[in-house]
């Protein structure tokens, strides 16, 4: 069995080059208004092909709280949210004109992908029609990049995830500690590659490759068949209607230390900052804690569903979310439908035509029915001694952003780590998963249980994904499980290493042969 990676989309030479810039480049704009400024300018649509009404995203049906976008054919259509409003062409360049095949909207975004795979941005799609405008350009440095392609442009693989300031305003961490969406917003385009079981995404600050992803369920192995993302909410399923979400954001995870403040202690008895300025400032309120939320099973849905799922936020605050699953009960055609938290579904019917294709709903759980090849690298290393100038919770400590340490670079300046005696073995080590198991092997041999949580590191530069040569660099840390068992060894490891702590901060740099932490 082997590991397989994402894959990219069939090359294409670059995207439409008269949309180098836009507003999408630039700090987020007024709050949401949901104005009509210029929308009677703008052709009406005359034919009889599009929907009385629009309750799902997927690929060629979208709609925020102010506005329904459509993809008919390839022409991009607009009306006022839950209106019977005439349909109208969607201003954009000529370049863009009769090339969409997939639209995808959150927040005041919208991204539309045409024939190869490449991604246009629309700006300001909460504001009043004449402020809309589009961009070809994403990726690192600052959205200044020449442009990304989804990796897999099929219906249903990718979607547009977007959290403001202004709209979403906050997010949750692992304990449930509530803090504030990034000034720069929290952007990524999220998608289904290779078998289904990796999930990429794309940052219009992060290089354009394939190397991030959102590990996904059952630690990174289950095989997904459809995607939808809103508000950093993304959520998938099966061929048998087994159903996950997962709060995720690249700068909520624990990537981002320049701009953010993490910690894989306890934060309880902190005081939570007033916004996000004070919370990175101020060192005596909540960092947000790490590692990042887990993936929530969502319960099976009780009658018959399709491929077409759906998330949107329903209002500012964590958690805001709701799902939607077009299906059908009692003959009656419509969508299923709950909040994110709420503990069953319920049903509306419309009696609309079907957007997706039906899934085998089983009504037990079947996640682990077709799950991916497990990751194949094995990999140990030492652990350093604790008495060295430079580890991760020194610079955790003085609020240095780890996340852009890479151990290898110190040792490249000299600065090394004396071996503790232990060493650090993992197996089957998935670089995207956030939490798995692992072993501490002490110096007479003794095998020490532990978690092992890591999150990916910030890089500017492109490169392959998963593991290779090319050293990957991840923050993480060290956790003693709550049922370990106590022996002498685990004593000795927990007092001397540990500090005492029942978590430790590690930074670590890895290849598909070898582990360096420190």
């Amino acid at each position: 069995m082997s590991f397989t990676p994402p894959t990219s989309a069939a090359p294409a030479s670059t995207p439409a080059g008269c949309v180098p810039f836009g507003t999408a480049q630039l700090p987020p704009g007024v709050p949401s208004g949901g104005g009509h400024l210029g929308l009677t300018a703008l052709p009406e649509h005359l034919g009889a092909d599009t929907p009385s009404s629009v309750e799902l995203r997927t690929p060629t049906t979208q709609f925020n709280r102010f506005f329904d976008f459509v993809l008919v054919g390839n022409a991009l259509l607009v009306r006022p949210r839950e209106s019977t409003e005439p349909w109208r062409y969607v201003p954009m360049p000529e370049c863009l004109r009769g090339r969409l095949v997939g639209i995808s909207l959150d927040d005041d975004e919208l991204v539309a992908v045409d024939e190869s795979g490449w991604m246009y941005t629309m700006d300001n799609a909460s504001q009043d029609p004449i402020w809309w405008n589009w961009t070809s350009a994403w990726g690192a440095p600052l959205w200044l990049d020449s442009g990304q392609q989804v990796p897999d442009a099929r219906p249903g693989r990718w979607a547009l995830s977007v959290s403001s300031p202004t709209d979403n305003q906050t997010y949750t961490d692992i304990a449930g500690r509530i803090h504030y969406v990034g000034l720069g917003k929290m952007t990524m385009v999220p998608a289904l590659t290779g078998d289904g079981s990796r999930i990429t995404y794309a940052d219009p600050w992060l290089p354009n490759d394939d190397s991030y992803e959102i590990g996904g369920p059952l630690g990174g192995r289950f095989r997904a068949t459809a995607l939808s993302a809103a508000g950093s909410t993304t959520f998938v399923t099966n061929e048998f209607g087994d159903m996950y979400t997962r709060t995720f954001d690249f700068d909520s995870s624990g990537s981002d230390s320049i701009f953010f403040r993490y910690s894989w202690d306890d934060q309880s008895g902190k005081p939570t900052a007033p916004n996000l300025i004070v919370e990175t400032l101020d060192r005596s309120t909540a960092a947000i804690q790490l590692p990042a939320p887990a993936w929530v099973h969502q319960p099976k849905i009780p009658g018959e569903i399709t491929s077409a799922i759906s998330v949107h936020s329903t209002g500012p605050g964590p958690g805001r979310r709701e799902l939607r699953v077009e299906g059908s009960r009692d003959g009656e055609d419509g969508f299923w439908h709950k909040d994110l938290d709420a503990p069953a579904w319920e049903f509306t019917p419309t009696g609309a035509a079907r957007l997706g294709t039906p899934l085998q709903n089983s009504p037990q759980d079947r996640s682990a029915d077709t799950l991916a090849p497990p990751a194949p690298w094995n990999l140990s290393g030492s652990l350093p001694a604790r008495d060295g100038a430079i580890d991760a919770q020194v610079l955790v400590d003085i609020g240095f952003p780890y996340s852009v340490v890479d151990p290898r670079m110190l040792d490249a300046v000299g600065s090394h780590a004396t071996p503790s005696g232990y060493r650090l073995e993992v197996t089957a080590f998935d670089p995207a998963a956030t939490t798995r198991p692992a072993t501490v092997v002490a110096p007479n041999g003794s095998r020490i249980p532990v978690l092992m949580h890591t999150a990916d590191g910030l890089r500017m530069t492109p490169r392959g994904p998963g593991l290779d040569d090319d050293p990957r660099h991840l923050i993480g840390a060290i956790e003693i499980p709550e049922d370990s068992e106590a022996t002498p060894a685990h004593d000795a490891f927990v007092r001397d290493w540990m500090r005492g702590k029942m978590i430790a901060p590690i930074t670590l740099s890895a290849t598909d042969s070898d582990l360096v932490v420190r």
